[in-house]
């Protein structure tokens, strides 16, 4: 069994499409939201959007980056893996929302028992405007788990105790910097895998960038999209992924890394309908997409979530990062056609649409 911690902003995905909303149309062109961005809100921003949503058709359903891949990858692996989280729901009709989908996914949350605080907490939520062609743009309000989840709930045991880290590049924004250094810390103290998504924010700070970049030759795995691998180099996206090869190089040579030098070293960067990058120390190796219809997507929503679970089950059963990457691309093209931001059965779904990939994950 491999026992994964991870610790995130726990969040409601409000999802609308901006056809037929003047309103919305208005606030994704205030704030230059075009498809595939991220905006974070403040509380003014949370009630224009909250009014600009009264009446209209909207649907919500349980998200976050970290939340809907490890459900996924839950739901594929079933008892292969342990799932820890380290977040708080927050109070009212959002934060049960959150713990059922945690409930229904067998994934414990964390810590067991918060200590007292007297802010109320509050649920963050994420607006997701849909384009007539499916693509998304993202605007968050993060609720107040930074004033609460404080860097002492990161017990010592939670880390020693699992097999692997998951830490979302944009964790440095969302909390306290020392959260997420006591993870990172906890992470090398005790020779665990890294896995490390990509910062999903473009308005990220000098200091959190750093943070991020001297703790990327530290990952086995990386995670992300073109845009964000592009806008962390700043060059275009043959640039970049030779650099991330180069870290990975780096790494590979690196007597710091020695308790974990035996981990497969890969970075996982999905091409949107170009399909996917698997980048390797000295190998870059290209996935096609999966067709489907223009009018059988919903929307994109975390269909980059989905595959990062894909890969990441093919990655633990020690499959060729090639058939990860197959498995990657079956379960995004399934999320396409999904009005949420989840899979509700992957396993099910890669069984129906690829068996003999199915085959390979269940050996």
């Amino acid at each position: 069994m491999t026992r994964i911690l991870s610790g995130d902003i726990l969040i409601a995905d409000v999802i609308a499409p901006l056809d037929g909303n003047d309103k919305l149309w208005a606030l994704a062109k205030k704030y230059d939201m075009s498809p595939g961005n991220k905006q974070s809100l403040n509380e003014v921003q949370l009630k224009e959007f909250s009014v600009a949503l009264e009446g209209a058709a909207h649907t919500v359903t349980p998200g976050g980056s970290s939340a809907n891949m490890l459900t996924t990858l839950g739901k594929l692996m079933g008892k292969e893996i342990e799932v820890r989280f380290l977040g708080m729901a927050g109070e009212g009709q959002y934060g049960q929302l959150i713990r059922d989908s945690f409930n229904e996914s067998g994934i414990a949350l964390m810590p067991e028992r918060f200590p007292p605080h007297q802010l109320k907490m509050m649920s963050a939520v994420s607006f997701v405007l849909v384009y007539p062609d499916g693509q998304c743009t993202i605007a968050t309000y993060s609720g107040n788990g930074r004033e609460i989840l404080k860097p002492a709930m990161v017990a010592e045991h939670l880390v020693k105790n699992s097999d692997v880290l998951l830490v979302q590049g944009s964790l440095w924004h969302k909390f306290l910097p020392e959260f997420s250094g006591r993870l990172l810390k906890l992470c090398e103290k005790h020779h665990r895998q890294l896995w490390l998504t990509l910062p999903t924010q473009a308005n990220l700070s000098k200091s959190e960038i750093t943070s991020f970049m001297q703790t990327l030759p530290l990952a086995g795995l990386v995670f992300g999209n073109h845009v964000e691998l592009e806008r962390l180099y700043g060059l275009p996206l043959e640039e970049s992924m030779q650099h991330l090869q180069k870290v990975f190089r780096d790494r590979e040579r690196s007597r710091e890394n020695i308790a974990v030098s035996g981990v497969r070293t890969a970075g996982f960067i999905t091409l949107g309908k170009d399909g996917a990058a698997i980048v390797e120390p000295h190998t870059l190796e290209y996935i096609d997409p999966v067709h489907v219809d223009e009018h059988d997507i919903m929307n994109t929503l975390g269909a980059g979530d989905t595959s990062y679970a894909g890969f990441a089950a093919g990655y633990l059963k020690k499959l060729p990062d090639s058939v990860s990457g197959q498995i990657a691309m079956v379960l995004a093209a399934e999320k396409l056609r999904i009005n949420g931001s989840r899979l509700p059965d992957p396993k099910t779904s890669l069984n129906t649409v690829a068996p003999d990939l199915a085959q390979m994950l269940r050996n």
